[in-house]
């Protein structure tokens, strides 16, 4: 036989025969016409039902994500979708005209469908599209997506709101393809049927002419053959590839690249093939497998378009003698998997980085954290985080990638950088362009790109996040999205733990003089107590405090309190502590110390109290009472030891430093705290010589006791 490169299945052949046939059984082509539009009648208008079946799965997966993009706060319009579900499957069901879809096709007019097994299927799909718009609207309205009742009799197991729409999505979708595989079925038998009556109108036609039976049944045969393999192998684009190379190119194949079928044939087809996809087009030309490919096209617009290949081999068909490709433009499909493979990947790093975040209870912690993300979302690219100070007017380095390093972006406050400016991600390509960050400009590296990210907290700004690349090839955006979310999720945590930090402060101190508050200090006296330490504990009060008020106002009173508590501080020991008890009472504790010790280093206190008045400050003194644990075993036996020192201290003349004496403390009670009543806390009592001492210094003393 003599080979061709070209596949011409529909040439004309054995024409003299086909004028023979066509005078010969002109009453068997009428019969044959009558037949065939017996048996295509009921196929006629299937094929927009299998189109509107087929758009069905895509609106489903599309109602889905447009769901998941409204959740994460992005415009979409899932109603919409959900709608033309719904009214699609009732016009497949009843007849009538399907609403069109915006970038897929126009309104379509279905016919009725009475098929009972097609009926059935298409009833199943209402139900499941019915389930799937009322778990949108829950999951939408925030409503729990499991509690929607299901129609359609699914079973679904514990899944997650978005696993449980995938899911009904993914069913729906299921079913639109048995729907559209049913109405293919019964067109096949229909043909298969009108393929069977044609043969037997030929073998009648046999019959009537020996002579041009042969004719006629050879060309039936060949001619049947040939609509039976492209039928049975076709899609949207169809190839026939030999050892020769391509041998057959569809119309659809010559549209998409814009060159006639004959600069396609031989090697004219792999010209178009991208470089690294040519391999495995040549391995399914030699090998016929595997049974599906995925290869990039080049289209007359310079555009890679992505086909998915099915193949069948069809090499010992005499007919063909190729392996036939039947291909379908996935790009759009790709580029959507490609999009929802990127959008998991940032759906799991930003939930592993709240994780981690909400496991770092500091902020150096959190700082440890941050660090570890900028190495996840690139190991190459120099990332930093910068943080205001307390002032908010400087920016500080708080963190750097361990693996790139710094950029060291030389912007130095807040306000000083664009992207806190406007509060948004800002890209730049190259430091050298016109509107480029001028901080970017004269780096000792060169030209670079950059990506700087705002960090705040409850809208304060709290710094930026900066990252640099290769100039022309900032992060990508993959990588933007992580920033962006890494710079959302450390600013929030960041701004939590200081304001923790900050109200526990406040918690623990006296927002006055910025000493421990009387909680703390009895928290902290509790313990050596418990641990049996030795300490010596003092009560200072500040002499004629009411007076002072009185004569310089409460203002000079508060300036004294401060005057005293930093006079204080400096005189102490390390590990020594003062609170302020309330009023103008502090409480000192000298862990390690005896009383005698304690007297010690409170003289030098108060020599340094008296040198501490200069300026308009007015002049005071304070009274110290001294106690230490070999006077008594309980904190408050410890405080009226101490109190009784202090009440010697102002009969004495104030300015004074003196021990208490433990034989003061309640009669039944002794140092060790042998006669304590269980749960009763002594009353604080005054000593005998009360008389020389006024109420008026010791008005607050008597109360907070």
């Amino acid at each position: 036989m003599r080979t061709s490169h070209s596949f011409q299945p529909f040439a004309p052949r054995a024409r003299r025969a086909v004028v023979a046939i066509v005078l010969t059984f002109a009453l068997a082509s009428a019969v044959g016409t009558a037949l065939t539009i017996w048996k295509t009648g009921p196929s006629k208008g299937q094929a927009a039902v299998v189109e509107v079946a087929s758009r069905q799965r895509t609106l489903a997966e599309r109602y889905v994500e447009e769901l998941l993009l409204v959740r994460a706060g992005a415009v979409a319009s899932p109603a919409q979708t959900g709608s033309l579900l719904t009214r699609s499957v009732a016009a497949q069901l009843t007849g009538g005209e399907a609403p069109p879809v915006n970038g897929d096709d126009d309104s379509t007019r279905l016919p009725r469908q009475d098929d009972p097994s097609l009926r059935a299927q298409l009833l199943e799909e209402q139900r499941l599209v019915h389930d799937l718009t009322l778990a949108g609207r829950a999951f939408l309205a925030g409503a729990p997506v499991e509690a929607v009742s299901l129609t359609g009799h699914e079973r679904l197991g514990p899944l997650t709101p978005t696993q449980r729409l995938r899911v009904l999505a993914a069913l729906t979708s299921n079913v639109s393809l048995d729907i559209a595989r049913t109405v293919a079925n019964r067109a096949d038998r229909n043909i298969a049927t009108l393929t069977r009556l044609q043969v037997g109108l030929g073998i009648g036609g046999l019959v009537v002419s020996l002579l041009l039976a042969w004719a006629l049944v050879a060309a039936t045969r060949r001619q049947t053959a040939h609509f039976q393999s492209l039928v049975n192998s076709s899609t949207d684009l169809v190839l026939v590839l030999s050892d020769g190379g391509c041998r057959y190119a569809s119309g659809s194949v010559t549209t998409i690249v814009g060159q006639p079928e004959a600069n396609l044939l031989r090697d004219g087809f792999l010209q178009f093939v991208h470089d690294d996809d040519r391999e495995v087009v040549e391995n399914a030309r030699r090998t016929g497998q595997p049974q599906t490919i995925v290869f990039r096209l080049r289209s007359h617009a310079g555009e890679w378009r992505h086909l998915e290949a099915h193949l069948t081999d069809l090499r010992h068909d005499r007919h063909v003698r190729g392996v036939v490709l039947n291909a379908r433009d996935i790009t759009e499909r790709f580029r959507l998997e490609q999009e929802l493979t990127r959008q998991a990947q940032r759906d799991t790093f930003g939930t592993q980085l709240v994780e981690a975040l909400e496991m770092a209870d500091e902020e150096e912690t959190t700082l440890g954290v941050v660090e570890r993300a900028m190495t996840e979302i690139s190991s190459v690219a120099p990332t930093e985080l910068l943080l205001s100070d307390s002032s908010r007017a400087h920016l500080e380095r708080a963190a750097v990638s361990p693996t790139a390093g710094a950029p060291a972006c030389p912007v130095e406050s807040p306000f000083s950088c664009v992207a806190v400016r406007r509060g948004n991600p800002v890209v730049f390509e190259s430091s050298e362009a016109l509107n480029a960050c001028p901080k970017l400009r004269d780096r000792t590296g060169g030209p670079c790109s950059a990506v700087c990210v705002p960090v705040s907290f409850m809208g304060r700004s709290l710094g930026v996040l900066h990252a640099t690349g290769p100039e022309g090839r900032p992060p990508d955006p993959q990588q933007i999205a992580q920033l962006t979310t890494l710079a959302t999720q450390a600013g929030a945590r960041i701004g939590t733990v200081r304001a923790f930090e900050k109200t526990q402060l406040q918690a623990s101190t006296d927002g006055l003089t910025g000493l421990n508050n009387r909680r703390t200090l009895e928290t902290h006296l509790r313990a050596l107590i418990r641990d049996r330490a030795q300490f010596a504990l003092a009560i200072a009060d500040l002499d004629h405090f009411k007076q002072l008020n009185d004569k310089h106002g409460h203002e000079a009173g508060d300036r004294a309190l401060r005057s005293f508590a930093q006079t204080v501080q400096r005189g102490l020991r390390d590990g020594d502590l003062i609170a302020r008890w309330g009023g103008e009472e502090f409480v000192i504790v000298m862990p390690g110390a005896d009383a005698q010790g304690a007297v010690a280093v409170l003289e030098r206190v108060r020599e340094a109290l008296a040198r501490a008045h200069h300026g308009g400050h007015p002049v005071f003194t304070a009274s110290f009472g001294v106690a230490d644990t070999t006077h008594a075993a309980t904190l408050e036996q410890l405080l009226q030891v101490a109190d009784t020192g202090l009440y010697i201290s102002k009969d004495a003349g104030r300015d004074r430093i003196t021990i208490g004496e433990a034989s003061a403390l309640p009669r039944g009670l002794d140092p060790t705290g042998a006669g304590d009543e269980p749960g009763v806390r002594p009353a604080r009592s005054r000593p005998a010589f009360h008389d020389a001492v006024s109420d008026e210094d010791h008005e607050v003393s008597i109360r907070l006791a």
